[in-house]
This record gives structure tokens, sequence and C-alpha cells, in this order.
């Protein structure tokens, strides 16, 4: 038996991400207020409140659309709530009171893509709005435009529907420069095996399935009936359409603007399976407050990466330890222990590759780890640590939760618990202004250049030296003709010795002047780039920026602390390329 309430969070969690990725903007940027005529006007209105209205209606027929909901976000200040309001009967709606300073603004509407304000395309950034103080920024208009659906029909190989299959549409993205299917939407298949993928933004999407035999129930909270089918030497398997269990060699399916795509049927037939058995040794204490442990299985590796956890009928570990995964075809696969103690969560992470035998014998030992204990300093002038200042550790082609975190206190000292001695990168978060990581040690290892491999019984401490002294780059990205490009990211990508530095990248997007501001530079040698059309975290991808480099199409940028540099970037039209690659 498998409870369902952690498959539910998951998957909660995979489709909030989606819908916060699929934003698409049809905000006219050129409606603001003027800024006020003279130096003396300004001064004299920087406290003065603003206000923001606009029009929010149908793509097709400019039909005004009432309840959408309309979210205003702060930029800059991170502690001010966002504030969310619905659109009038006429389609109007109004922020007032609002503060000076850089915002963030998005529509959301059933049945219609989220947009949000200057985004130029599906997975575009969206345009900062930069308000200044007294400033009236009217006549916002966002057209809507309805989101699209797959549908079509899961059959097993004797051409039977199967009920209770769980279909997903997964959208390829960026992730440290190597490509992953995410998921953007899923449902499961009624009593005739259809299936139907709605609220989806134009886009290009794959669709995976898994099923496994007898299931009878898929609500919240709901206990799975297997009927013993995890005893079958053949079963079903993750399968992408049209029916390949290879990620690599799935079929994408294009959809645009509120069009419906039936027929999408595909078969799926049983395979050769198998099983992962083991135990997982408990070392942490208070046994009373661990919730039970669970096993989770995923894919390793590969051209495209999907982050899809498996989910079946022995999830959950027995009372003795001991977990048999069944239904596991051959492959890369990383497999984790995870368990809840508390507010803590301790798992381990082992990677396995299954051939054509069942793998037995293995020991997951999940304990509280050894602690490593640190200090954060500023260099020069001091900055000031906020309480949300910490350390995020990321393992490389592991999922996130095998990372960890460390709270900073205000005193700069900190203590990272529960850690293993597995490699890591790490990012301090929270940093505001100009600070940037300067320097950082581990027993002598430069954490930044060589990474974070924490050593159980060493002494040593891990010493972060920060500045508030970072550079800062800023100006106006335009088109060929030199007018303002709004909505589009501008980015700052380090040398090639230290590609591979994502602590290094910068990016931002340009308000609706088209003007960007580039801060938290970390001096170094960089290029700077924009493009009209880019998917987020593609200049991470050497592959990507492999043309744009052979020409010369990046601006040099060389920066020390506290230099404020100036450029007009030509925004590089990718549009063309980017749609062939599609």
């Amino acid at each position: 038996m498998f409870r369902q309430r952690p498959t539910f969070l998951i998957a909660l969690m995979f489709l909030l991400a989606a819908v916060e990725a699929s934003t698409f903007a049809q905000a006219n940027p050129q409606s603001q207020t003027a800024p006020p005529a003279s130096a003396n006007a300004a001064a004299n209105e920087k406290q003065q409140d603003c206000t923001i209205s606009g029009l929010v209606v149908a793509m097709a027929g400019s039909v005004p659309l009432k309840k959408a909901l309309v979210t205003l976000n702060s930029v800059d200040d991170r502690s001010r709530a966002e504030v969310t309001i619905r659109s009038e009967a006429d389609g109007h709606f109004q922020f007032r009171g609002i503060l000076p300073g850089q915002y963030r603004l998005r529509v959301a509407r059933n049945n219609y893509v989220t947009q949000e304000y200057g985004q130029r395309t599906v997975t575009g950034p969206g345009a900062t709005l930069t308000l200044k103080g007294g400033q009236e920024m009217k006549d916002l208009l966002f057209r809507l435009i309805p989101s699209a659906t797959i549908a079509g029909r899961i059959e097993d190989e004797d051409g039977e529907p199967i009920s209770w299959a769980h279909v997903t549409a997964l959208r390829s993205s960026y992730s440290n420069g190597k490509r992953k299917l995410t998921p953007a939407g899923m449902n499961s298949t009624n009593d005739l095996g259809e299936y139907r993928l709605f609220g989806l933004a134009p886009g290009r999407y794959f669709i995976s399935v898994t099923y496994h035999p007898g299931a009878i129930h898929a609500g919240f909270d709901e206990d799975f009936d297997y009927n013993g089918a995890d005893s079958l030497k053949e079963n079903y398997v993750l399968t992408y359409y049209p029916g390949t269990y290879d990620a690599t060699k799935a079929q994408s399916i294009t959809v645009k603007s509120g069009e419906e795509i039936p027929s999408m049927d595909f078969m799926m037939r049983p395979t050769a399976v198998y099983r992962v058995k083991g135990r997982v040794v408990n070392t942490i204490p208070d046994p009373k407050r661990v919730e039970h442990p669970m096993v989770f299985i995923m894919p390793r590796g590969g051209v495209i990466q999907s982050d899809s956890m498996t989910f079946g009928p022995n999830n959950e570990v027995k009372k003795d330890g001991t977990f048999a995964l069944p239904g596991v075809a051959p492959g890369a696969y990383t497999i984790q222990a995870l368990i809840h103690n508390g507010d803590e969560e301790h798992a381990v992470t082992q990677s396995i590759d299954v051939g054509d035998a069942d793998i037995d014998g293995l020991q997951l030992v999940i304990s509280r780890g050894f602690s490593v204990s640190g200090h954060v300093r500023w260099d020069g002038t001091p900055g000031h640590i906020e309480d949300n200042l910490f350390l995020m550790g990321r393992v490389d082609g592991q999922s996130e939760m095998t990372g960890g975190y460390a709270s900073i206190d205000r005193d700069g000292s900190f203590t990272w618990n529960h850690l293993s001695d597995g490699a890591m990168r790490i990012n301090v978060e929270g940093l505001s202004n100009n600070g940037y990581v300067k320097a950082a040690d581990y027993g002598g290892v430069d954490v930044l250049e060589q990474g974070f491999t924490p050593r159980a019984g060493s002494n040593a401490t891990l010493e972060f030296t920060l500045s508030a002294q970072g550079a800062q780059v800023e100006g106006t990205a335009t088109d060929e003709n030199g007018l303002p490009v709004v909505g589009v990211w501008v980015v700052l990508v380090p040398d090639a010795k230290h590609r591979d530095r994502h602590d290094l990248y910068r990016t931002e997007r340009t308000d609706q002047h088209g003007v960007f501001k580039i801060k938290q530079v970390a001096p170094g040698d960089y290029a700077l780039y924009s493009w009209d059309e880019v998917e987020d975290g593609a200049w991470e991808d050497p592959d990507f920026m492999q043309a744009f480099e052979e020409k010369k199409q990046g601006e040099k940028v060389t920066v020390q602390e506290r230099d404020d540099k100036t450029f007009n970037i030509t925004v590089i039209k990718t549009s063309a390329v980017e749609g062939k690659k599609q």
C-alpha cells in the first residue's frame, strides 16, 4: 500500500513551478506617464505615492475580462508583501498608494495564459516596472491569450483503455547549462483511457505517462491497491509519446494559443522490469519525532534530464527498514532515502545502474551527518547581515534536496549541520545592494574555484569573505535602430576560465525604458549579452554560446570593486535561429 500525500505535495510543487514559468505578456510598455520635467520636481515628488491602472481584455475581440487576478511584486524590497486585486466587470484595474521603486506586474485568469508586464515570449523575463515619486502609470493593456490543451487516449498492448494512468506535459528547460524536462501540467486518465492536459501556454511539450496495474484510487490521501501487480516480471514503465522508454527519443508536440490538439494517443507495452531491494538504516536519534522513511528512484543523466520521480506500491520503507522497488526498467538511476525529523529533513543519495537482473543488498544509511562551523566576514567597509542570509549547497546532477542549507547569524557565525562527504557548490543567498562573495576557504581549499567537500572529523572551518563593494554594470538595451527594447534579459557571462562558476553569472531584465542595472558583480572579465528571445539559462550552455562568441557579439567588460560602468548594448536577434531549432 502506498500513501498518496508525498506524491501530491511534490506534484503540487512541480505545478506551482510550472505556473510561475508559463507567463507571457502583451502589456503596452509605452503607456507610462513621463518623468517629472525638472530635477526640483523629481526631488519634491520622491516620496509621493504612485498609481498603476490598466485594462485586461481577451486577445480575440478585445473583450473585457472580469475577475482577472492582477498582482504587484516589489523587486527592491523583499519584505514588502505582494498585492493582488481583481479586474472589474469592464476589465479595469487600479493600484493606489504605491511607493516609488521597482516592481513586477502579472495578470492571471482561468483558461488564459498568465502574463507579465512587458513580456515578449512565453519564456521571456517580462520587464521591470520602474516608478518614480508621484508617477501615474495608466492605460496599461494586457491582452490575455487562451491556454492550450493536449488530449488523447492511453491504451495497452491489446488496445484496451488504461485508467488511472498519470499523464504529464513536460517542457525542456535549462539548469546549470544542461537541458532537463520539467512538468508543466498533469492529469490522470479516466475509465475510457482518456486524458486532457489543459491550461498550457503556447510552446513545445513532451508527454510522459506512468501506470501501475491494479490502481483503483488516485485522489488525495487515498490508498492504492495494486492487486499484487508489483510482483510481475514484465510491467509498464515510464513511457514518452509516441511510445518510447527513452526521453531522448520522445517526440515533441507544439501547441498554439487556444489550440486543442486531440488524438495524441499512444500505447504502453509491458517490458522486462527488475526489483531494487535494500535496507534503510536510520541512525537519527529521537525516533518518536521521525516520520516513516520513503525511498525514491529517479532517472540519472542523459542528454535530456528528467526530474520525474518514480512512485509506486512500495516507496514506503517497512518497519524493519527493508524496501523493494519493483517495476524498474534497465537504466541509470539515482536512489534516495528521505525522512523528516520534526522540522528537519534528512536524506541519503546513491547512484545505481540497473541491468538485466534484480539489485539486492543496497544499504542506505540516513544519519544526522556531521557539522561544519564557519564565519562570514566583511572585507573593508562592512555590509549588513540580514536575517535571511544563508548558505545553499547544490550537488551536480542530483536533487536540490541533497545539498542542504545553513542560516547565518547576525554576528556572521553559522553551523552547517547534517553534512555528508559529497562535493557540492555553495551559494550565499540573500545578499543585497552590491554585496558579493570575495573568497571562500575550507581547510586551505579555494571553495569558489574547487567546490566544497566537507570532511568528517576535520577541525577545518568554512570561512567566507564578503565585500559590499561589488561592481555595477548598467545601461540601455536597444534594437538595430537605436530604440529601447523592453523585457529582455541582459547577461554578464564570465570569461572562459570561470565558465563553470555559476555564481559569477549575473542577469537582469530591462525596464519599461529599456534600462538595466546589474549589481553584485565580482571583479573580473566578462562579456555582456542581450537577446530578443532566449531561454532562461541558455547562456550557460557552451553549445548555445559558441556561435555568438565566434562572431564576438558580446560586449567585453572588465570590472574592479566599486566600478560603475555604463554600456549601450544592441540586442541580438535570435528569433529566427530559435525558430529553426524548434
